[in-house]
């Protein structure tokens, strides 16, 4: 009960409001955001990347935060920060990063002809300078036209992702069409908005066994595969398919910043392929919201720094 409760208040305005008056964000938003700028995101994956004492380097996925854009300037403040952040990451050079998109913060809520445009521009500066772009998924009832926008992305660049969820009914029919089209480069995530039984499994379990499921489908199927999960569990399947049927076209395991590091430092250790999902930006709150709502541990963290201690 307590996921739904904070999904849902993920989406208030005045939730929002009071998490910020109560100082939510000095509190504990910098373990899980880097900051508000591309600079800040920068200096975060230069430090998580070089903090190994001579292990693999970690590569990083940058998110500028925000979602639900109605308003057209936004959307296109959006497209321009993320272009901006294109051109900072190839000037980076020697570190491995890539930009994730969510359409709704492109103005799909406005048009999907609008979202589009915006993410094209944004591919078409990332094919430029080498850079990959990987597109989230959101609610369900968007997963059509953010298949329709990775489609065109793809006809685009090959240096295209799309995110796909596990607890969603359709996804097995949805993974199958990118293998058909071979366009199946894939990050796998068990889904994080709040979804009716129809359309999304209700319990772990059951999001546990299709997120194994659709891991063997797309390992078969030569995806491209990161497996984007805290879930150990997940992991060792992973682990277990490279033995069985050996690597994919690619693979690697993503792992949210500040969530459970020290998973992160024992795969490492392993010598596994790690990225990091980082997100920068000041509009944080329904971000952080579905991060404490997915995990308990997130949630007694949050209430321990808002009681000070």
């Amino acid at each position: 009960m307590l996921r739904p409760a904070l999904i849902w208040l993920s989406q208030q305005g005045w939730a929002e409001r009071s998490a910020r008056a109560a100082g939510m964000e000095r509190l504990l938003v910098r373990r899980f955001v880097a900051g508000d700028t591309r600079a800040d995101a920068l200096a975060l994956a230069r430090r998580v990347s070089e903090a190994g004492n001579g292990l693999p380097a970690v590569g990083a996925k940058f998110s500028f935060l925000g979602e639900s854009v109605t308003d057209l300037a936004d959307a296109e403040r959006a497209v321009a920060e993320y272009c901006a952040l294109v051109g900072a990451i190839s000037d980076a050079g020697d570190l491995d990063l890539r930009v994730g998109v969510k359409p709704t913060l492109l103005g799909l809520d406005i048009s999907h002809a609008t979202a589009e445009r915006g993410l094209l521009q944004i591919v078409d500066t990332a094919a430029e300078h080498g850079v990959w772009v990987e597109i989230d998924m959101e609610a369900s009832e968007t997963v059509d036209a953010t298949l329709a926008l990775y489609r065109a992305a793809a006809s685009r660049s090959e240096q295209t992702v799309v995110a796909l969820q596990s607890y969603l009914r359709r996804t097995p029919r949805d993974a199958q069409a990118l293998i058909d089209e071979g366009i199946a480069r894939v990050r796998l995530v068990k889904g994080a908005y709040s979804e009716s039984g129809q359309v999304a499994y209700g319990g772990g379990a059951a999001t546990r066994r299709a997120y194994v499921e659709l891991l063997e489908q797309l390992w078969r199927g030569g995806a491209a595969v990161t497996v984007a999960t805290h879930d150990q569990a997940l992991h060792e399947a992973a682990r277990r398919l490279e033995r069985e049927l050996g690597p994919p076209a690619y693979w690697e395991f993503a792992l949210l910043y500040g969530v459970r590091p020290q998973l992160g430092a024992a795969m490492r250790a392993r010598g596994e392929r790690l990225r990091m999902s980082i997100p920068y930006g000041a509009r944080w709150y329904r971000y952080l919201m579905r991060r404490i709502a997915e995990r308990p541990e997130n949630a007694l963290f949050a209430l321990r720094a808002l009681a000070g201690r």
